[in-house]
């Protein structure tokens, strides 16, 4: 069986003569068969450039060259993603199978899947699903993912939720779609509130990426609803700066959030740029630019 692998999972694996800046925690996988039927306008997947996901490169490999470099490596889970295709649902439960002789737990993040597979994959070596809500708002999600109902995949949410219950299921949101900060707030205590964790990706197209001060505090402020803050709550505690020096002294809350193991090194960052979720805890130096980032709001 033929999957996508990205470089870096690669490179980390020695399949590969690349480098890494940044060591990934988790294996990468995605499904190969695009173009990907859901049409979000920020995906190269939408396109059938399905060499290219989030800023990463996906070479073509066979699942079973992977398979002992993965078991004996020190990666902590393997994600396996899919674009919407044909058939997506089947494959995923045939990769699924195999990667259960790699011995490590699986995330799955793929559009939306039907009951009776989440409970087959529930009955095997997947123990979270990732949910791509994206957007934040039923307006954005309709102009921006635009082959779904804009409710679809809170539904989904909700569906993973009643079969793999609080803290296996991850909300994905991404931020700097044109969104203000309470639409932020709202959606993630939406999310939080079902027992769902919440991770956020900075939006990019065409090189253009949300001002980094407030992707600052949009980390800041799911953390805090997620903490149990309601939204309004949050973000007059954002907005007035009390208390939140420890938050950001700690860094944590910059660091990617989602599945346990889970780094995603480079889906939100070029190389060489800053990190906006950094895969690792912060340096002193690079809190302090945080700190800074988050005055000038």
């Amino acid at each position: 069986m033929e999957l996508r692998v990205s470089s870096g999972t690669l490179s980390y694996l020695g399949l590969s003569n690349n480098r890494c800046m940044e060591d990934p925690t988790t294996a990468y996988l995605l499904l190969p068969g695009g173009p990907c039927r859901g049409g979000c306008v920020y995906c190269p997947q939408a396109t059938g450039d399905e060499r290219w996901l989030s800023r990463v490169s996906w070479p073509l490999m066979e699942l079973e060259e992977i398979l002992e470099p993965l078991r004996h490596s020190d990666l902590q889970r393997t994600c396996l993603q899919s674009p919407d295709v044909e058939g997506f649902e089947d494959r995923i439960l045939e990769a699924v199978d195999m990667l259960e002789l790699a011995q490590k737990p699986v995330s799955i993040s793929a559009p939306p899947l039907s009951t009776r597979t989440l409970d087959m994959l529930r009955d095997g070596p997947v123990d979270n699903i990732g949910v791509g809500i994206d957007a934040v708002t039923d307006e954005l999600r309709a102009s921006t993912k635009k082959n779904y109902s804009p409710e679809v995949f809170w539904h989904y949410l909700g569906n993973a939720l009643d079969i793999y219950g609080p803290e296996h299921v991850t909300a994905h949101f991404i931020v700097g779609m044109g969104e203000g900060l309470e639409e932020v707030a709202h959606a993630v205590y939406r999310a939080a509130k079902n027992g769902a964790r919440v991770s956020l990706f900075s939006y990019v197209s065409k090189g253009e990426e949300p001002d980094i001060a407030y992707y600052r505090q949009a980390q800041l402020l799911a953390h805090l609803v997620e903490e149990g803050h309601d939204p309004f709550d949050a973000i007059s505690i954002i907005k007035e700066g009390d208390g939140i020096e420890q938050i950001i002294e700690d860094g944590s809350v910059f660091q990617t959030q989602g599945c346990p193991g889970c780094n995603r090194p480079y889906y939100t960052t070029r190389p060489g740029r800053e990190h906006r979720n950094y895969p690792r805890k912060p340096t002193w130096e690079e809190i302090q630019k945080i700190t800074k980032d988050l005055k000038t709001r």
